[in-house]
């Protein structure tokens, strides 16, 4: 990855903080070495405004990650979110020439399926296969790799993901300023469910929620692929502001009264209490109700869940989920928070928990979720195995013409 053999580095730039991890694969397993985490400067709602402030914030997370493991780190694996990010999927088909998939026709499948017009101030993020399918019998058989085998007609089905050129430009800039390099650029709810989630759950149909600070990324998966991406602007930071307006405070003493008294919803088993906190522009001591605040809390999430659901509804996957919802994110930390979304959805919901077999470390940084961008791009891969075939075939074709011009010579 740029860092050595085995070494990889990972920056997740969120709307309140910025996390650094350093791991290092060992018999196939990431172990964590070293991790960093500061204050966020210069975004907004995860859209970078101000790249400065974000290196800075970078370098200070960095540090600490070095301090941990005394490992330098040269290149990163660094998410992005943008709002204005446009999701495609489409589907292209060949005839296959002689009946056998060669590397040629899963390539030109590729290309087909990926040929889809980008606006001048967008480019291709991701263009990541979901499923490719062949004849068989007169039936469509998904098939994971289909160099070499038999087939008339070869499809490829691409989900392919577009985003504004200014937020892959401020994410350049942060980290080139920050002293490193960058090895790709992943949206970041893709990377999540490399930690969370599992093969069986993608084939079933499953959607993985990060509610950050800012914003709120998903991802649908269905039949083993990527299916839908998505980001909604409202997040933690729109619970906390709901709390200082709905009781006329400052945004600190909000986030104080959400995180110290706070509930995704109210539950008749928690006593009601008085709770005191400082109000604006005064002196006195005030109080409030805990079921008062938690009401404010539960109204708030409510308008999340309800733009969720309109936003599966609006692309018909709202079925397609079978597997349910998983969790993620600092906001998703609220006690009562995965049971009040189970509630809403009338699906199973849960936390994610992050797969040992995969990453191990120190347990307050893999099972703690503010880390959970920052672990999903220390997993994260360009994975091209559908194409390990067509590499292996073209290999195998050189060497055969060169043997071929040495018997000839």
């Amino acid at each position: 990855m740029g860092n050595g053999n085995d070494l990889v580095a990972s920056v997740d730039i969120g709307t309140s903080k910025v996390a650094v991890l350093i791991a290092e694969s060992e018999g196939g397993v990431m172990r964590v070495l070293g991790h960093g985490i500061s204050d966020s400067e210069g975004v907004k709602r995860g859209s970078i405004t101000n790249p400065n402030l974000v290196a800075s914030a970078i370098q200070k997370a960095a540090k600490q990650a070095y301090s941990n493991c005394k490992v330098d780190i040269f290149n990163v694996n660094v998410n992005l979110s943008d709002p204005h990010l446009t999701i495609t999927n489409r589907e292209g088909h060949i005839n296959v020439p002689g009946n056998n998939i060669s590397s040629d026709d899963v390539m030109l499948a590729i290309k087909i399926a990926s040929a889809t017009p980008t606006p001048t101030n967008k480019q291709v993020l991701e263009s990541i296969p979901n499923r490719f399918t062949i004849d068989q019998n007169q039936n469509m058989v998904v098939v994971e790799r289909p160099v070499g085998l038999e087939a008339k007609v070869l499809g490829a089905q691409m989900h392919i993901v577009s985003v504004s050129n200014q937020s892959v430009s401020n994410v350049q800039k942060s980290i080139e300023q920050s002293g490193v390099g960058i090895d790709q650029i992943v949206l970041d709810s893709m990377s999540n469910s490399e930690v969370f989630v599992s093969q069986d759950e993608k084939d079933n149909g499953v959607c993985v929620v990060d509610i950050g600070a800012g914003v709120t990324n998903f991802s649908v998966f269905t039949n083993g692929g990527i299916t839908y991406s998505g980001i909604v602007q409202i997040a933690g930071n729109d619970v906390t502001e709901s709390v200082a307006y709905a009781f006329d405070t400052t945004l600190e003493e909000a986030e104080r009264l959400k995180i110290e008294y706070g509930r995704a919803q109210i539950k008749h088993s928690i006593k009601d209490q008085f709770v005191r906190f400082n109000q604006a522009n005064t002196s006195e001591d005030k109080y409030l109700s805990n079921y008062s605040l938690i009401e404010v809390i539960e109204g708030s999430y409510n308008q999340l869940f309800n733009t969720i659901k309109k936003d599966l509804k609006s692309q018909k996957l709202e079925r397609s989920i079978k597997s349910g919802f998983i969790l993620t994110g600092g906001s998703s930390l609220l006690p009562g928070f995965d049971e009040f979304f189970r509630n809403s959805f009338r699906i199973r919901a849960k936390i994610g928990v992050v797969d040992k077999s995969k990453i191990r470390g120190l347990e307050k940084i893999i099972l703690n979720p503010i880390y959970s961008s920052a672990l999903g791009l220390v997993l994260y891969s360009d994975d091209k195995s559908y194409l390990d075939e067509t590499l292996a075939e073209r290999e195998s074709n050189i060497i055969d013409k060169f043997k071929e011009k040495l018997l000839n010579f």
